[in-house]
């Protein structure tokens, strides 16, 4: 795309840039981690691979403005990224201080009409220990994308520190030529071909979830949240993953038919849909395009007649493979389409969320410094009722030679807190592991003999 003319947004952002109209200050799209550092680290060298980065991918130096073609995005010159250093070595306690300062950081708005959408600060807490704070809008990230930026942040700032130059080659495309071209596949075949598809599977299912809610709704949502986390421990997440591996299903399959069991013996409903976010990447060129790809699926979840947990699999592995293969179309299309009825306060189709996050994420070696990455610290808001972050760490280094992971499961649990109290979530969470470690004992049982207590009640 020539960068003189209007620049659109991808199906994913337009749909996101509504959502900001709509709810002007809303810090439910942004993301943040922390990279901590431990080590001998050099600090110019750190500077100089995030200007790298930046100079390397257009999507980093983007910001949104709307126009009279519609929402575009504006494309500016690399910049030299400027990163404060906050020293925290005189303070009485640095680990409570650089706490307090993460803090402080999630809580600011990003604007999205100006410059920078991803930003980074340094907390020196010790001699050998530092703190990379990482935030960005989700206008620009997504999980994907995130993977990859810590990739090619780690390789130029191992060669920068060594004094040489980045090995990696330039990127073949641009996130505005990726938007260009999805705009263009909506016009064809292919998009119609996944419609009608998206018609038929979400036919007569139910456009929303009521889950008993520990207050009333209201119309007007304020987005507050939290986002506790909990963990499978690699006990019962390798069980798992054996029975995945004797019924011939994914992972992600077992676990999302769980979270279906749970939604079902919390709602009351044995058929509504759980929404999902794909990678949407399925054309080789998208695989190292850093920005917003990710699409929103609906997987409808079919409980009627009491099946089996086994009957439940292959259901949820039809479904899912059907999902996989009609994801390009975006969500935004598929919910016109159904033309649900609006109701203030609510999001058809997606007010449930089950992620799995396991895009692939090399190992992060630099020598001379051990990293940890924490993604996805909270900044007390949440995007929906509920949204359940699965990060199996193990199949995200799968491939990796001499690189291994602890098989337990990290779960993130964002959740709308004018809906749900913290012990309600926390029980459900509990209650989910109780319904894996039941399951992978007697996959026959049926759905409704899968008690509280996590045992065959039959």
């Amino acid at each position: 795309m020539p960068r003189s003319g209007h620049l659109p947004l991808s199906c994913s952002q337009e749909r996101l840039w509504f959502v900001l109209q709509l709810h002007p200050g809303i810090r439910a799209y942004q993301f943040q981690a922390t990279i901590e550092l431990t080590g001998t680290l050099d600090g110019d060298a750190l500077a100089g691979a995030l200007t790298e980065v930046v100079r390397r991918h257009e999507i980093y130096r983007t910001t949104f403005a709307d126009g009279a073609e519609g929402p575009r995005q504006v494309v500016h010159p690399p910049f030299r990224v400027e990163l404060p250093v906050d020293d925290l070595r005189g303070e009485p306690h640095p680990e409570s201080a650089a706490r307090r300062m993460i803090r402080s950081a999630v809580d600011a708005e990003i604007p999205v009409e100006r410059l920078p959408l991803v930003h980074w600060r340094l907390l020196r807490v010790t001699d050998d220990r530092h703190i990379l704070l990482h935030l960005e809008h989700h206008l620009v990230h997504d999980g994907w994308a995130f993977n990859l930026f810590i990739d090619e942040l780690a390789t130029v700032y191992e060669a920068y520190a060594a004094g040489r130059p980045s090995p990696l080659p330039e990127p073949e495309l641009q996130f505005a030529d990726f938007a260009a071209w999805q705009r263009s596949w909506l016009d064809g075949p292919a998009a119609d071909e996944q419609l009608a598809y998206w018609r038929k599977q979400l036919d007569g299912v139910p456009h929303f979830l009521d889950l008993p809610t520990d207050r009333p709704r209201t119309a007007v949502r304020r987005f507050t949240g939290d986002a506790p986390r909990f963990v499978v421990p690699a006990h019962v997440a390798d069980r798992v993953r054996s029975l995945a591996r004797r019924e011939r299903v994914s992972l992600f399959t077992v676990m999302l038919a769980a979270f279906e069991v749970l939604l079902h013996h919390w709602s009351g409903k044995d058929d509504f849909s759980v929404a999902s976010g794909v990678a949407a990447r399925g054309r080789p060129e998208t695989e190292r395009l850093l920005g917003m790809v990710v699409n929103t699926v609906a997987l409808r979840a079919d409980l009627r007649g009491d099946p089996s947990f086994r009957e439940l699999l292959g259901r949820v592995r039809a479904t899912t493979f059907g999902a996989l293969e009609h994801q390009d179309l975006p969500f935004d299309r598929v919910v016109a389409a159904l033309r649900p009825r609006r109701v203030p306060g609510r999001q058809a189709l997606c007010e449930v969320l089950f992620a799995f996050h396991d895009a692939p994420m090399r190992a992060v070696r630099i020598p001379g410094l051990e990293v940890e990455v924490i993604p996805g610290i909270t900044n007390g808001s949440a995007k929906f009722d509920l949204n359940v972050i699965a990060i199996p760490r193990a199949e995200q280094a799968v491939g990796q030679r001499g690189h291994q992971e602890s098989g337990a499961i990290e779960f993130i649990w964002e959740y709308d807190r004018d809906l749900f109290d913290a012990a309600t979530v926390s029980g459900a969470a509990e209650e989910y592991e109780r319904l894996l470690t039941a399951v992978v004992a007697d996959p026959r049982a049926r759905v409704s003999a899968l008690g509280r207590d996590g045992e065959d009640t039959k």
